[in-house]
């Protein structure tokens, strides 16, 4: 078996440039590993679990001489264009034809293929069928058009990601493990084609994705790609085929598959047969018919029997969810058939012990739904039982909330479910149930101390809130500030502006506290280093909510150059040393008046490098008598360099705090906004000379007056 090797910078520049087909899977591939190197661990150890089950399918295969099994892949296809009416459906069944005809060569071109290459034709018996009913099962033709503002989306921005979401223009993901996605669009700078290798994407951003001028074989397709090979290319790479040349230009790259001759370099065109290189210099040369190359779409003809075989492992491994699901079989409204369709609340961790459960109840059925009962249970416990009456029509929905109870503490599931829909039996009750996750742990006790050093994370009452489902909070063994862990946002590869990631403390109540302080170890570093020009940073914010994450107090926000514990610029994977963390302090007193709270720790990134966060602790202090009573205190009095000004809280109408000698000389002045994180203002005696001097504090409407002693 030939050797696997991976190349990164030798193509990293170069694909892009080249004047023919350009797919986007490689290269994207690479940019996440550049990103994070960590992945390309990832991904040759999947290239070596391909490489023995695809031996032993093939070993199979010869032993038994049996043929695949027939299988049927569900398809929604979301045309994502500023008029997604030019993919008319029938240009969208004109591609789900060429998959059901290449996928198990029966393509009529196949008699144009070379006498060299027909023995090793493969027949995957893939075929692909537009899906009949939606996630929540309502019909659908399985074309889901989205009219976006974009003019086109990058194949380079993590496998087109901005076409994958409707909050950036795009269409958001069907179930990823009921239906293979392909999103049809304009993709920018000439590429094709993108898609996800498994292992190495989030699973909201699993598929496919096509330019609309190389999909399908009429209507917007335009020659040399009117064919509809672009998409079978594509979803070759989604089952894990690579290109046929290895995706580095020298005869040591390999694609992982034996039956495909060694290639140089990726196919232009339409070659004449046949085309040797310096990899295969004698006929029949490479094999530029092969759909994993770069040739015209009239040109590409086959997969070959091994390739057909990891496809095959890829799909058990990787999509064997597509194997059962129902996507594409049509509904059949039964009479009556009730069914939870969801549960809205509650979900994630709650912050009290009761729950008043939200869901959604969808009529499956075909008569009109006037009554139903629902129950919940939690753990499988007590049964709780609500009568729904109302008027629904077939496959409408209604919100409704359930009778109330007490979790108590810990994890839990809840379930809820329906029963004798209009007073009689349910006629399907399969759909009929739905199950959340969530949580409810009493509040912390102070002094908090946390540093992720346990066997669980995130530890027992905090919470990680991942809103893209991408690269979020984890713990890590890289690096830490004390002990042998930390807990680190992966902003080097989290290839994306603007996105937020949020790691919530235990709920804490402060009352009988005249004052909290919250304290934690920071690191960070930045691929643009600190002298640099950049505008947009990775910064991390402290918030505080009172109300379980529904409002929040923003009470610490850093980012830039000062934020940075590590100056210089760092291209790869930043990993502090034990000088490059820096102790941090925040005064929680202001929200002390809100209740109890929970402190979040959110990660902004912007595309620079990572953030880690160690030893975070709060705790209580005792507020000194005078400064309850008088609400700001100023001293030390006599002082021999340092004056500090501390107000109990942010103090309101405050304009500016001025500083002067004995002959009513200015010597220092700080505006009402110069006070810091501890409600602070503080001067520096230290160069004037011993003597008496005056602090004034500027209000709106009046002026107070203290006098200090500097004296050395």
């Amino acid at each position: 078996m030939r050797n696997f090797t991976l190349f990164i910078l030798t193509i990293f520049y170069v694909l892009p440039a080249i004047a023919q087909r350009n797919c986007g899977t490689e290269t994207s591939i690479l940019q996440q590993i550049q990103a994070n190197p960590a992945l390309l661990q990832v991904r040759e150890a999947k290239e070596a679990s391909l490489r023995e089950a695809t031996l032993r399918m093939k070993q199979i295969r010869a032993l038994s001489k049996t043929s695949y099994s027939t299988v049927t892949i569900p398809v929604v296809v979301h045309i994502v264009l500023k008029n997604p009416a030019s993919v008319t459906d029938a240009q969208v069944l004109s591609q789900i034809a060429t998959l059901n005809e290449d996928y198990i060569a029966a393509n009529a071109d196949m008699s144009q293929l070379p006498s060299a290459w027909q023995s090793l034709v493969g027949n995957s018996s893939l075929q692909f069928c537009l899906a009949q009913r939606t996630p929540d099962d309502n019909p659908t033709n399985g074309i889901d058009r989205v009219t976006t503002t974009k003019n086109s989306f990058s194949a380079l921005d993590n496998a087109a990601q901005g076409v994958k979401f409707a909050s950036t223009g795009g269409a958001d993901i069907w179930d990823n493990t009921r239906y293979l996605n392909i999103w049809v669009c304009d993709l920018a700078n000439n590429y094709l084609g993108v898609a996800t290798f498994p292992g190495l994407y989030p699973a909201n951003q699993e598929g496919v994705v096509v330019d609309y001028t190389a999909f399908g074989n009429t209507g917007t397709a335009a020659s040399p790609y009117n064919k509809g090979r672009t998409a079978v290319h594509e979803i070759g790479h989604y089952f894990t085929l690579r290109h046929t040349w290895g995706d580095e230009d020298a005869c040591a790259a390999d694609d992982g598959i034996d039956d495909t001759p060694l290639q140089g370099t990726s196919t232009s065109g339409c070659p004449v047969f046949p085309r040797t290189d310096n990899c295969s210099k004698v006929s029949p040369g490479i094999m530029f018919n092969n759909y994993m190359d770069y040739s015209d779409d009239a040109c590409m003809l086959l997969f070959t029997s091994e390739q057909v075989d990891r496809m095959r492992v890829s799909l058990d491994a990787d999509h064997a969810s597509l194997l059962t699901s129902n996507a594409c079989q049509p509904l059949n409204l039964l009479a009556n058939d009730a069914q939870v369709l969801n549960i809205l609340a509650p979900s994630a961790q709650i912050c009290e012990n009761s729950i008043t459960p939200y869901i959604v109840l969808k009529n499956q059925g075909l008569n009109k739904l006037t009554a139903v009962t629902i129950t919940y249970q939690i753990d499988n416990g007590d049964t709780h039982a609500f009568n729904w009456t109302g008027s629904l029509t077939a496959l409408k929905t209604d919100t409704l909330y359930l009778p109330d109870t007490a979790p108590g503490e810990g994890a839990h599931i809840l379930k809820a479910y329906t029963s004798q829909p209009n007073g009689g039996t349910d006629d399907d009750i399969t759909n009929d149930t739905a199950s959340m996750a969530f949580q409810y742990y009493a509040d912390g006790t102070f002094p908090l101390t946390e540093g992720f050093e346990g066997s669980t994370f995130p530890p027992t009452a905090w919470e990680i809130k991942n809103y893209d489902a991408s690269y979020t909070w984890e713990v890590t063994t890289d690096a830490a500030k004390s002990g042998s862990k930390s807990v680190v946002m992966h902003n080097r590869a989290y290839n994306t502006n603007g996105e937020t990631d949020d790691l919530f403390s235990p709920l804490m109540n402060p009352s009988g506290y005249d004052s909290v302080f919250l304290f934690f170890d920071v690191a960070s570093a930045s691929y643009s280093g600190a002298t640099s020009g950049e505008t947009l940073w990775d910064s991390l914010m402290v918030l505080t909510t009172s109300d379980c994450g529904i409002t929040f107090d923003s009470i610490y926000k850093r980012g830039g150059p000062d934020f940075l514990t590590h100056k210089q610029s760092v291209t790869s994977e930043f990993i502090p040393t034990a000088a490059e963390w820096r102790r941090d302090s925040v005064n929680l007193t202001p929200i002390i008046k809100k209740g109890e709270f929970r402190v979040v720790f959110r990660n902004i990134s912007n595309d620079e490098n990572n953030i880690y966060l160690d030893n975070i602790n709060l705790v209580t202090k005792a507020t000194l008598p005078y400064l309850k009573e008088k609400g700001y205190t100023v001293g030390p009095n006599p002082t021999s360099n340092q004056v500090f000004i501390t107000f109990l809280e942010p103090p309101a109408n405050l304009q500016y705090i001025a500083l002067y000698n004995t002959l009513g000389q200015l010597v220092s002045k700080q505006q009402a906004s110069d006070i810091n994180s501890s409600n602070r203002f503080i001067f520096d005696l230290v160069n004037e000379p011993n003597g008496i001097y005056f602090v004034k504090l500027i209000y709106r409407n009046s002026v107070k007056t203290i006098k200090i002693t500097k004296v050395q």
